[in-house]
């Protein structure tokens, strides 16, 4: 497959088929490995639990004071309590 580098600003670049988007799963960044002879483009991997904390302590402010009181609940373990 070929591809024209085309000028893009002061830089140079070139423009990926979507099909070669949608099937290597890239998306707004790619990883660029440099090789001896080649160039290699590798999808970045995101962490899945990037922003988590932002929105769990959005979510937080939004609770009832019934609902903070069932996440501090502790059911306390009887002193007779074997296993």
């Amino acid at each position: 497959m070929k591809a024209k580098i085309i000028q893009i600003g002061n830089s140079k670049g070139i423009r990926l088929p979507k099909s070669i988007i949608v099937d290597y799963k890239l998306d707004d960044e790619v990883q660029i490995e440099l090789r001896e002879d080649c160039i290699v483009l590798k999808p970045v991997v995101k962490d899945s639990r990037a922003g988590w904390e932002e929105i769990y302590k959005k979510a937080a402010n939004k609770l009832t004071k019934d609902e903070k009181d069932w996440l501090n609940f502790e059911d306390p373990i009887p002193e007779d309590w074997t296993w």
